[in-house]
């Protein structure tokens, strides 16, 4: 069955076990049933929503714990340049006194797999909702939008799901092969404590960072440049100044200047917000917080939109239509710097 064996940079495997390509299993009859079913502890009730035989379910737990064998189940993500990928890789850890998934990011360019999440040892969430929608929506020549959508919602933790989440689930659900009543998966899948645990989610030091107490997702577990490439990975965007640096910097008193700042040169108002045409230092995230500085007032911006003008290429900063319109001079500063 298995045809490709896999290589993940930075994962150690136990002598005699190697890592297979898993993605033929998706077109078999038990896969979703089985996998959505492991996802909580084999606790989730995934027979009312699938009509697959006993055997076929047994023949896919078979499968999926193989001590010799561990498939590794994959989603492209963002490229990392050109024709090199970076992949979530939900790998069956199947050792006997240790088994469990683990969830990476990997980058066909090397470097180390970066743990976002694991089964067994309970660790996560490893992305919200928010990122789940972007995940799906890449291009992907090899699975489907809803295939893609159900590989990683189990690893969503989210205190913040939209009101019509339950039905886009349903709906990927059904497009897999679910012939019968989803509402108690669905439930499972996306409820108050969906996932693992429902974690709050904040963008800090111009990264996207998780607030549950088992994530992996901060600066405790997980380096700052491994958390860039993991937003990157999951479709964030990130704009730099050729000048500018990425990092903070020192000064002199120990004091550190912030990571970018924008000067504002021209404020337009529109129907979205305020857009912001001026300067860049460093490196911005679209949709991080941030803080208008004109004069002496100070006013708090919960996200900023970038975005490049395709014809002059300026940058163009999107913020809270509620904001004063700034004066030429005033300046956008990262909320935590």
């Amino acid at each position: 069955m298995f045809d490709r064996e896999l290589t993940i940079q930075g994962y150690e495997l136990p002598d005699g076990a190697r890592l297979v390509d898993g993605n033929v299993l998706l077109e078999q009859p038990g896969f979703w049933p089985v996998y959505l079913a492991y996802m909580g502890g084999s606790v989730y009730d995934t027979s009312t929503a699938f009509d697959v035989s006993q055997s076929a379910r047994a023949d896919m737990e078979r499968t999926l714990l193989d001590r010799a064998r561990w498939p590794v189940l994959s989603v492209r993500l963002a490229p990392a340049h050109r024709e090199w990928w970076r992949w979530l890789r939900v790998v069956n850890r199947n050792m006997p006194d240790d088994g469990g998934l683990d969830v990476l990011v990997t980058s066909d360019l090397g470097g180390s797999a970066v743990r976002i999440a694991g089964l067994g040892e309970f660790y996560g969430p490893g992305l919200c909702w928010e990122e789940l929608l972007a995940l799906a929506d890449l291009p992907d020549p090899a699975l489907s939008r809803e295939q893609r959508l159900l590989l990683a919602l189990p690893f969503v933790g989210d205190a913040a799901v939209p009101t019509d989440a339950r039905a886009v689930v349903a709906a990927a659900l059904r497009s897999v092969g679910a012939t019968g009543n989803v509402d108690t998966l669905v439930g499972d899948l996306v409820g108050p404590a969906q996932g693992w645990f429902a974690g709050m989610w904040v963008i800090r030091h111009g990264v996207r960072m998780c607030l549950a107490r088992h994530a992996l997702r901060h600066m405790q577990d997980t380096s700052l440049n491994e958390l860039r490439e993991v937003d990157l990975a999951f479709g964030a965007r990130f704009v730099r100044s050729r000048s500018g640096s990425r990092e903070y910097r020192p000064r002199a008193a120990g004091r550190m200047v912030p990571r970018w700042r924008f000067e504002v040169v021209e404020a337009r108002a529109d129907g979205v917000g305020l857009r912001l045409l001026g300067r860049l230092d460093g490196e911005i995230r679209d949709g991080e917080p941030a803080r208008l500085v004109d004069g002496v007032a100070e006013v708090p911006i919960a996200a900023v939109r970038v975005e490049e003008d395709p014809a002059t290429r300026s940058l163009i900063l999107t913020i809270d239509a509620d904001a004063p319109p700034p004066a030429p001079g005033a300046q956008l500063l990262p909320a935590d710097g």
